[in-house]
Formats: structure tokens, C-alpha cells, sequence
């Protein structure tokens, strides 16, 4: 997935629906472990994302702070 195709609420809304299916239904061991494994790969994600603007952040706060 491009950083331009990236859209975080869109990921996180889906690991909202896949945690609340997860604590209110039923589901058989195979749909559980089904919805366990998008909800990680959903999770690393949104993980490397938030990592990646974090370093952003930084790198503008050193250019800031280096022009002060």
C-alpha cells in the first residue's frame, strides 16, 4: 500500500468493526481467527504509518530548531 492509497480512518474504522464483531457475536473458531488476522495486519499498519509521521514531525522540528 502507496502512502498515497493510505487512509488511516478508513483502516481504523474497519479494526473497530472487526474488534466489536470479535467481543458481541459468536463466531466459530475459523471467522475468529479470520477476523485475529486482518485486525494484525490492520495494527502493523496503521503502526508503520504513525511511525512514518512521527519522523516527520521530528524532521520539521529539526529544521525549526536549527533555524532558530
Amino acid at each position: 500500500m502507496t502512502q498515497k492509497d493510505f487512509d488511516y480512518r478508513k483502516l481504523n474504522e474497519e479494526l473497530e468493526v472487526i474488534l466489536a464483531q470479535m467481543d458481541s457475536t459468536d463466531m466459530d473458531v475459523d471467522e475468529a481467527i479470520k477476523h485475529y488476522q486482518r485486525g494484525m495486519e490492520i495494527v502493523e499498519q496503521l503502526e508503520a504509518y504513525l511511525k512514518g509521521a512521527e519522523n516527520k514531525v521530528q524532521k520539521i522540528k529539526q529544521q525549526w530548531d536549527t533555524s532558530a
